[in-house]
């Protein structure tokens, strides 16, 4: 008890005098402390405050010139298939022959319309003999034509003399020249250069038209004018979904557009949606070499907010818009705020800590208290580091950090036990020496994203560790020191192995039943066997060959399996009648179609199979069932299952018919032509022919 009386005089800061001088020294420590906390919070929140700027800068920077990068290589990518489209039609434009046709053509003086009306007699009054002879000539030059337009993917072509008049042309039903059609022919005359035109939407898609100068034989370009123009079309829906594909630069929320500019005004290039072109509500501000220029507006027909910016493709009125989600763009800001904001804090806490124990000090804690007191602090500090070693070492994902030159300088216990060695045997190595060449030059595609924008990125690869297939989620993230120099990168690998491979047995599953399902139908109809596995060949082969997206394909191939679902709710007897069906009998066997619908509207197939098992009975002229669906309302999928369906079906014998011969159908498909898409009809005909269709309808 004597001890603890008088330990505080033996530890005190200082003696305890009557007047109170150690109470005034500790009241004037307090306030040194308090202000001291002031001014070094007022400083770091300043400091916070100008470094969230900074980061906001450098972002907005790095996202400026990421978007530019991305519309000036889109651009650039259009220019040069326009190029190519002027390739290749440079072998008409330059051919001596049509170049010399499109000369005698130019100097004849009489009705051009004669060439293409006239008989050609030789005592026809009507028609002088320069013009019988180019009349003459006139068949040989349009099947040169027409051999090159389908060679080279064109829909057709014609070719117009100075004066707006065709005179060969691909197809005798082409439409007359219009109007605009005009303006870039006497554009392409006077610029002695190739001219586009706008995009318009058809039934076979968007179709570019191409002009193209025509000039005399031997004639030099800057020397002469031309004689006559080229016109091209070309169908380019597909190729518009190629270059809307996310380029690999693309962060999360960036998506990249493609506008015209029309007599229709601004318009969005959309060959997924009806129409394929969308109209642009917004207006689009300009500046003096026609760009958009970056900056924070709300997005093309859209609710959300983004950054964007615009380039224009210099042969066309064509701009490609990349924009990138506000919310997404400056995701990185909140971390670096909370970041700036704990290390502020963590500072004021420590000056907080410091000054407290200094004022502590003052008014007699003691030296031996403050020693407990940091001694427990390391002891919990020596145990968190040992929690966080445990943790670590029992991770399954794997870890690794790689310096700036590539090696290896730690692995986790999993990351080493994946590879087959020892942590300490990986340091110094690179990736060439853990996975094989080729694995390391994919990793280090991504390792120079890390690097070049100094941003995290993440992947999915295949790698082989120790002789074995693995799939791993990978995420790389730049490790950066204190003075913001990139030090390394931090690679976190997860094994997704065994879920890639459970997600692969569930689709073998689901397939394998559409197929017993299948089957299942068919058992009822001894007519439809083998109908549906033979439709679901023939309509991915349509799909393939029309060059459709691989969604397309997919809907198609699992749609014919369950095309004829309906049929189970029909009385077989009905399905089976040796002779004509009453209208009665016919609309209850057309329900086959509302009782597919019932099954398969609430069935989630990740694939729009119910539009397309719902719409393949519809015909082009709306003559079909069950909505009388017309044109472009019909999805391609639906189609496509038409023709195929209708194929199969006629290929096999029913109750009330024999079988047909592959040309006695598509005999009926051309006496029938208003019902079925043409560009289906005619891949038909190519791919019956084919080896894979041989093998496949034997």
């Amino acid at each position: 008890m004597q001890e603890q009386s008088t330990s505080p005089q033996v530890f005190s800061g200082q003696p305890q005098t009557p007047d109170g001088s150690a109470s005034s020294q500790a009241r004037w420590g307090l306030s040194i402390g308090i202000i001291s906390m002031l001014l070094v919070t007022v400083c770091a929140a300043l400091l916070v405050h100008w470094s969230l700027q900074r980061k906001t800068e450098d972002l907005q920077e790095a996202l400026e010139k990421r978007l530019e990068l991305q519309a000036v290589g889109r651009s650039e990518v259009i220019s040069t298939w326009l190029a190519g489209q002027v390739t290749q039609a440079n072998r008409v434009t330059q051919s001596e022959l049509f170049r010399l046709y499109a000369a005698e053509i130019d100097l004849i003086e009489e009705d051009l319309s004669l060439l293409l009306t006239a008989p050609l007699t030789p005592d026809n009054p009507k028609i002088g003999p320069e013009l019988q002879q180019l009349a003459a000539q006139l068949p040989m030059m349009q099947n040169l034509l027409d051999e090159f337009t389908r060679y080279a993917g064109f829909i057709s072509g014609r070719v117009i003399n100075r004066s707006g008049q065709s005179f060969i042309a691909t197809d005798a039903s082409t439409a007359p020249i219009e109007p605009a059609q005009l303006q870039l022919v006497e554009q392409t005359l006077q610029k002695k250069q190739p001219q586009f035109s706008s995009l318009s939407p058809s039934s076979n898609g968007l179709i570019l038209q191409v002009f193209l100068p025509i000039f005399p034989p031997l004639a030099e370009r800057e020397q002469a004018d031309p004689v006559a123009v080229l016109q091209l079309n070309k169908r380019v829906s597909g190729k518009i979904n190629e270059l809307l594909v996310a380029s690999p630069l693309s962060d999360k929320g960036e998506r990249i557009r493609l506008l015209q500019k029309s007599a229709r005004g601004f318009e969005e290039l959309t060959p997924w949606l009806p129409g394929e072109l969308s109209r642009i509500n917004q207006a689009l501000i300009l500046d003096e070499r026609a760009q958009l220029a970056y900056a924070e507006r709300s997005e093309i027909n859209g609710q959300k907010t983004v950054f964007s910016l615009g380039r224009k493709v210099p042969e066309l009125n064509w701009w490609v818009l990349v924009e990138a989600e506000k919310k997404s763009a400056l995701a990185p800001l909140k971390n670096f705020r909370r970041v700036a904001i704990s290390i502020a804090g963590l500072v004021v806490l420590l000056l907080g800590i410091t000054l407290g124990a200094f004022w502590w000090r003052m008014i007699g804690v003691e030296n031996h208290q403050q020693a407990i007191r940091f001694r427990e602090l390391a002891e919990k500090i020596e145990a968190q580091h040992k929690l966080l070693e445990g943790i670590n070492n029992n991770l399954t994902e794997y870890i690794g950090l790689k310096d700036n030159r590539g090696l290896y300088q730690y692995a986790n216990p999993a990351f080493a036990k994946a590879i087959g060695r020892q942590p300490e045997e990986i340091i110094g190595l690179d990736d060439v020496a853990l996975f094989g060449y080729d694995t390391a030059k994919r990793l280090e595609a991504f390792d120079n994203l890390v690097i070049e924008n100094h941003q995290p990125t993440s992947h999915r690869e295949q790698i082989y560790l120790q002789s074995k297939r693995h799939h791993l989620r990978i995420s790389k993230v730049p490790y950066i020191d204190q003075q913001g120099k990139l030090k390394g990168i931090i690679s976190l690998y997860r094994d997704i192995t065994d879920l890639v491979d459970e997600q692969e047995r569930n689709q073998r599953v689901v397939n394998q039943a559409i197929e017993a399902l299948a089957k299942t139908i068919e058992l009822k109809d001894a007519y439809l066997a083998g109908h549906s596995r033979l439709m679901s060949g023939l309509a991915k082969l349509l799909a393939k060959n029309l060059r459709a997206p691989d969604e397309v394909i997919a809907t198609v191939e699992t749609a014919a399996y369950l095309s004829q679902i309906g049929k189970m709710f029909i009385d077989p007897q009905l399905l089976n009648k040796p002779t004509t069906l009453s209208k009665e009998e016919k609309e209850q066997v057309e329900k086959h179609v509302q009782h597919a619908a019932n099954v398969l509207r609430e069935i989630d197939f990740e694939l729009p199979i119910y539009r397309a098992v719902y719409q393949m009975n519809e015909h082009l002229d709306g003559s079909g069932y069950p909505e009388g669906l017309q044109g472009d309302e019909i999805d391609l999928p639906a189609r496509i299952l038409a023709v195929s369906n209708g194929f199969c079906a006629m290929l096999r014998p029913r109750s009330y018919r024999p079988a047909r011969s592959k040309e006695e159908i598509l005999e009926i498909f051309s006496q029938n032509a208003p019902w079925y898409d043409p560009e289906v009809v005619e891949t038909l005909k190519f791919v019956v022919q084919s080896h894979e269709a041989e093998k496949l309808l034997n």
